[in-house]
């Protein structure tokens, strides 16, 4: 699709976003007949960023925050059924019952928003993070699909060497899911995360989701009640139901992971939720939102 399809969004002013100010240009439509040591270049600033983020004090705090809070998922799902008698085969199968990391295999992961990593320091470092927590969960890439309508066509050759699904088509975020699925979203206008959790505004969707990304709470904090229940409905429903759990702090990279959080929606959580919340209101159209930080399909 040309870029001349996308319109282009407002700068967002709850996080930094990964957009050019007026200062900068957008960079030019790049040949598909890009040499290729200029990929190579950037593969290799890639793999060296992943390698900062490896050795950093910064990774290892995330780690143990990760795998500690997934594993209280896990261990809490564990114990219910146990108790009832069934499988959990419906949760996220996290960790094993020891408390060690095991995998996330038979996971999806989809990414939005990177942003165009082979200029912007911070959607190069986001990349790096995304690639060691496949990594760390063992969630195979070829299972791992990715969307900017910005990226150019040396980043999607790059991301596609990577072993990533670059996927061709706008969903405005709107990606049912059928199976667990982790959703890594950080800096994100606040529609893309409230266009997915109408798409699966069911217990049965919302228990197989983990949305890294904005925090919610954040967002709440953020916005009048009023303009949050108006224009991000199911944002303001799902924080009834959401376990969050911020990324720890840390200077080094304040500027790439800030106002992020590991979302998860326990089961209990979801069934506590009165009948009326669960009614599914007309698809989000955002017509009375003034700062709408998203870039629209226009083929819609």
């Amino acid at each position: 699709m040309e870029s001349n399809d996308w319109q282009m969004v407002k700068k967002k002013k709850s996080a930094k976003r990964k957009d050019f100010s007026n200062n900068e240009k957008q960079p030019p439509e790049l040949s598909r007949c890009e040499p290729l040591k200029d990929c190579k270049n950037l593969m290799q600033s890639v793999c060296g960023t992943m390698e900062n983020i490896k050795t950093s004090e910064f990774w290892n705090s995330c780690q143990k925050s990760l795998k500690q809070c997934l594993y209280i998922q896990q261990t809490a799902a564990s114990e219910r059924n146990r108790c009832k008698g069934v499988g959990v085969e419906q949760y996220l199968d996290i960790t094993s019952e020891e408390g060690s990391c095991s995998s996330l295999c038979s996971c999806d992961c989809v990414c939005y928003g990177l942003g165009n990593f082979s200029l912007c320091v911070t959607s190069r470092y986001q990349l790096g993070f995304l690639l060691l927590f496949l990594d760390l969960f063992k969630i195979p890439r070829c299972q791992s699909y990715i969307f900017d309508p910005i990226f150019s066509p040396s980043e999607i050759s790059v991301l596609r060497e990577l072993g990533f699904n670059v996927l061709l088509e706008n969903e405005e975020g709107k990606h049912a899911v059928d199976k667990p699925t982790v959703f890594y979203m950080l800096h994100c206008g606040k529609a893309l995360y409230n266009n997915l959790l109408w798409r699966n505004w069911s217990a049965k969707s919302l228990s197989k989701m983990i949305i890294i990304g904005n925090s919610f709470k954040g967002i709440e904090e953020r916005l009048l009640s009023r303009i949050l229940q108006r224009d991000y409905l199911y944002i303001h429903k799902s924080l009834q139901a959401v376990e969050e759990t911020t990324f720890p702090e840390n200077s080094q990279f304040s500027d790439v992971f800030n106002d992020t959080s590991v979302h998860r929606f326990p089961t209990e959580k979801l069934r506590a939720l009165p009948n009326e919340l669960w009614q599914c209101e007309d698809e989000p159209c955002y017509q009375e939102c003034e700062d709408l930080e998203i870039i629209r399909n226009q083929t819609r």
